[in-house]
C-alpha cells in the first residue's frame, strides 16, 4: 500500500510541471505578440492576459508566496 500513496503524488507533480510549462509558453507568446504588434488594439488585452497568466504561474509555483518580480501588483 505504501507504493500506492506515492503514485498520485508523482502524477500530480507531472501534471503541475506540464501546466507550468504551458503557462510559461503562453507568457512568452504574449510577450512576443506585444513586442511585434505594439500598435495593435489588442495590446491591452494581451497585457491583462500576461499579468493574469503570470499570477497563475506564481500561485502554482509557490501558493503561499508572492511574485518576487513585483510585476503582479
Amino acid at each position: 500500500m505504501a507504493a500506492d500513496t506515492g503514485t498520485p503524488s508523482l502524477e500530480a507533480g507531472a501534471e503541475l510541471e506540464r501546466t507550468l510549462d504551458r503557462l510559461e509558453a503562453r507568457m512568452e507568446a504574449l510577450q512576443l505578440s506585444m513586442r511585434l504588434h505594439r500598435r495593435s488594439p489588442r495590446l491591452e488585452l494581451w497585457r491583462l492576459d500576461l499579468r493574469e497568466t503570470r499570477e497563475t504561474w506564481f500561485r502554482l509555483v509557490d501558493p503561499d508566496g508572492q511574485d518576487p518580480t513585483g510585476e503582479g501588483n
